[in-house]
C-alpha cells in the first residue's frame, strides 16, 4: 500500500472510531413520565422508608398501597393519611388523622381542588410527583457510589424559578417506587434524599386496607361542609 493509501486508510479508521465514540457517549432519549417511571397496579404494597424534609431533619415514611383504589401513608407514627375509593367512584376520600392533636379531618380530593390544593394519586402513592413545571427525564447509569442492583436509575431535571433542579431517581417497576432519591446539592455533589430501608409484596396478607373509623377521643372535622356547604345537608 502506497502512502496515500495508508493515510487514506488511516483517515477511514479515525471516522470509523469518531463514529462510535459518539454513539456510546450520545445523550439518552428523552422519555415520557410513562415511560421512565412504569407501574404495576395489580399489586399491593408495603414501604418503609427515610428521608430528609423541609426542615432538613430525617423522617419515616410507611406506605401501604392495594391497586389504584386505597393507600395508606404513615408519617413519623404522627399522621396518618389515608385514600380510598368506592367501587365505580372516580374521587378519592381523604382521611388524616393528626395524632399529636388527637383530631380526625376527612375531605375529598374535589374539595381540595376548589382551594387549590393539588394533591394527586401518583405523588402520594409512588412517592416522586409530576412536576407541574417544565421537565425531562433520561435513563441514567448508577454512580460509583450507587449500589443497589434492583431498579433503574432516572435523571430527572425541573425548571425552577432558581434554575434548575437535578434528582437522580432509582425507580422499581415491579413495586412502583423509588428505592432511592438524590439531589444535586449546592456543593455539587449528588446527596440522598430517600432510601427506602423495605419494601415488599403485600397482596393476600391481613393488612387492613381500609380506613378507620376516628379513634375515640379524636374530635372529627369534615372539612368538606366547609369548603362545599351547598353539598351538605
Amino acid at each position: 500500500m502506497n502512502s496515500l493509501g495508508r493515510w487514506a486508510a488511516t483517515i477511514l479508521t479515525f471516522v470509523a472510531m469518531g463514529g462510535t465514540s459518539r454513539a456510546i457517549v450520545a445523550r439518552p432519549a428523552t422519555l415520557s413520565w410513562e415511560e421512565a417511571f412504569p407501574v404495576d397496579t395489580s399489586r399491593a404494597l408495603y414501604l418503609d422508608a427515610h428521608y430528609v424534609g423541609s426542615d432538613g431533619a430525617s423522617h419515616r415514611l410507611q406506605l401501604w398501597r392495594r391497586g389504584t383504589d386505597f393507600l395508606h401513608r404513615r408519617t413519623d407514627d404522627a399522621l396518618d393519611l389515608y385514600l380510598e375509593r368506592a367501587d365505580g367512584q372516580s374521587d378519592y376520600r381523604y382521611r388524616m388523622l393528626d395524632h399529636r392533636r388527637r383530631v380526625a379531618i376527612s375531605v375529598n380530593r374535589g374539595h381540595l381542588y376548589r382551594i387549590g390544593i393539588f394533591s394527586d394519586w401518583f405523588g402520594l402513592a409512588h412517592v416522586v410527583d409530576h412536576p407541574k413545571s417544565r421537565f425531562t427525564v433520561r435513563a441514567a447509569l448508577a454512580l460509583s457510589d450507587e449500589h443497589r442492583r434492583d431498579c433503574t436509575w432516572r435523571l430527572l431535571v425541573r425548571e425552577t424559578p432558581n434554575g434548575r433542579d437535578r434528582s437522580r431517581i432509582c425507580w422499581s417497576p415491579s413495586f412502583g417506587v423509588p428505592l432511592a432519591i438524590r439531589r444535586f446539592g449546592a456543593d455539587g455533589k449528588w446527596v440522598d434524599q430517600f432510601v427506602a430501608d423495605r419494601a415488599e409484596d403485600k397482596s393476600g396478607t391481613a393488612h387492613a386496607m381500609a380506613t378507620p373509623a376516628p379513634p375515640e377521643g379524636y374530635a372529627f372535622f369534615d372539612a368538606g361542609k366547609e369548603i362545599a356547604p351547598e353539598e351538605g345537608d
